[in-house]
């Protein structure tokens, strides 16, 4: 890893923007799961800023996932043999 100096700014990661981005909304949940974990490998090999975005865009995904499961549940047990 190099090391960047105090007075350099250090740019941010466009993947974990976009994954961050994407995770929010719930049909597009999945690409940004997708982006932010290719955030992480993104952002220790070229050394750059936006760790936390691609942690908060991994949960918000993960998160929209058990959500989509558990109406997907419900549905199917309550509509799935009557449609």
């Amino acid at each position: 890893m190099k090391r960047i100096q105090e007075s350099q700014t250090q740019p941010i990661s466009k993947a974990a923007v976009a994954g961050l981005v994407l995770a929010i909304l719930p049909v597009t949940a999945l690409l940004g799961l997708i982006f932010s974990l290719t955030a992480f490998e993104h952002i220790d090999t070229h050394d750059l800023k936006g760790h936390r975005l691609a942690k908060i865009g991994t949960i918000i995904s993960i998160i929209w996932m058990i959500v989509f499961l558990i109406v997907g549940f419900f549905l199917w047990r309550y509509f799935g043999g009557k449609l």
